[in-house]
């Protein structure tokens, strides 16, 4: 897959979320279920971008743990909060990633091995920060303002579909997703212009450094790691959404 195949998957993927944010009191547990599909596109695809041995395992342990971490935000028990929740299962992950390494039989490789599968239980683990976003706008009807950052998010990737230079793309993409996010948050959330904008540009550029990153890889166009490629900024814009919807007044 070429650059402008796999950038309007990501966007696919944003824009789903956004429609997800819109459905009212079924939201976190429909975003919990396209976070589960994000990170089962993350492990599958996480060992070839990196080019890991034992690909087996590490599919395993990557989405075995952004799946898990999906399900504990809606089903953690009351004495645990959803967000250490997550940060349990993230350690899990890390502690299945030292497992796996130990029960492989072919012994190469073992410390890239090793950081490139905890690496992907982080960015999948993470994705779950949609989920907590989605159920603490929902408590404070915010949940516009996770709308307007995943509609951001869309249209910054969809704008990496283009075929123009990598600099001038990667500037009208993040244009295009800080005034798409910017427009969205002020009219539909009611939040303060400049604290949009604000929003909209970590939303925008984190996800264009996150996608240049992870297409930085000699085998990222090819089919299987791009799905990574796509998936990965997604993934990661949660992190901003979660912070957000607890920041905003």
């Amino acid at each position: 897959m070429t650059v402008p195949e796999r950038a309007p998957l990501g966007a696919a993927l944003a824009l789903l979320l956004a429609v997800v944010s819109l459905t009212g009191p079924l939201s976190p547990v429909l975003m919990a279920v396209a976070v589960g599909l994000l990170a089962l596109l993350i492990g599958l695809a996480w060992p070839s971008l990196l080019e890991l041995p034992s690909p087996g395992g590490t599919r395993a342990v990557v989405s075995g743990t952004g799946i898990l971490g999906a399900l504990v935000t809606v089903l953690v028990p009351e004495r645990f909060t959803p967000l250490s929740g997550v940060v349990m299962v993230c350690a899990i992950g890390v502690f299945a990633s030292f497992a796996h390494q130990m029960l492989r039989s072919e012994r190469r490789e073992l410390t890239e091995s090793l950081t490139g599968t905890i690496a992907g239980v982080f960015v999948s683990g993470i994705a779950a920060c949609w989920v907590l976003a989605q159920s603490a706008a929902l408590d404070s009807a915010s949940g516009s303002v996770v709308t307007a950052i995943a509609a951001g998010l869309a249209a910054t990737l969809l704008m990496n579909s283009t075929p123009l230079p990598s600099l001038l793309r990667f500037v009208l993409a993040a244009l295009l997703g800080v005034a798409v996010t910017t427009l969205l948050a002020v009219s539909l959330a009611g939040v303060l212009p400049l604290l949009a904008v604000v929003i909209g540009l970590v939303t925008a550029i984190g996800a264009g450094c996150a996608h240049l990153l992870t297409g930085s890889s000699l085998v990222s166009r090819e089919p299987a790691p791009s799905l990574a490629v796509a998936a990965v900024p997604v993934a990661t814009v949660g992190v901003v959404a979660h912070l957000a919807v607890l920041l905003l007044p």
